[in-house]
């Protein structure tokens, strides 16, 4: 692997920057150390719903790896901010082929992206958004490092999951008022990790058991 880090640079993941667009040729590959980068299906009318995120357990890059047309499918932001790996798509396609334990690792994290696109597009259209809210907050919360505030905003938060930030303010309240969570600026503050997961939808569970049988070391 030392020819991969010969190769690569450290860059800083500030939060709200877009990584990528939507039909953007991907260039380059982003390995984050800690942050979490969301990836958006962006409507005409300026909003977004999060289909998947990328954390310390993954990769951004994926579709040029996966076959010959390299072109973003989505928008990609950091939703929490940290450093990664820079490295061309050249050099990671090039390393990979001479090093198929590499290869193999790129498709696997490919495959729990997409369970995460799909129970999300399921998860949208049938769960309450208290459920889907707690669901966002959990799978953020999994990625913050001994610390149990998630340090986004709920107007942020209210973009990911495509409503409006009135809407999303009765649910937060609501969880704050159960001794679930605590709002406070810029961060929500988990309290009570087991009843968030009880305020959740099975999807939750779907994509950590994913997690954990398609990528055992992450999750």
């Amino acid at each position: 692997m030392s020819a991969l880090m010969e190769r690569a640079g450290i860059v800083p993941l500030a939060r709200g920057r877009i990584l990528q667009e939507v039909g953007e040729p991907v260039r380059e590959a982003l390995f984050p150390h800690s942050g979490v980068i969301a990836l958006i299906s962006p409507m005409r009318d300026g909003r977004g719903v999060e289909t998947a995120a990328v954390g310390p357990e993954g990769y951004l890059g994926f579709w040029a790896v996966l076959g010959s047309d390299d072109r973003a499918l989505c928008r990609a932001v950091v939703k929490e901010p940290g450093t990664a790996t820079r490295l061309s798509i050249d050099s990671l396609l090039a390393i990979s082929r001479e090093y198929p334990p590499l290869s193999d690792l790129l498709l696997r994290f490919s495959k729990v992206l997409l369970t995460q696109s799909i129970q999300a597009a399921a998860c949208n259209d049938l769960h309450t958004l208290e459920a889907r809210c707690a669901r966002c907050l959990l799978h953020a919360h999994d990625r913050v490092d001994q610390n149990d505030a998630v340090q986004m905003s709920q107007a942020r938060l209210a973009f990911m999951l495509g409503v409006r930030r009135q809407s999303l303010s009765a649910v937060t309240r609501s969880l704050q008022a159960r001794g679930i969570v605590r709002l406070e600026p810029g961060c929500i503050r988990v309290l009570n990790r087991a009843s968030l997961e009880a305020s959740s939808c099975e999807c939750y569970g779907v994509v950590r058991e994913a997690y954990r049988t398609i990528l055992p070391a992450a999750g």
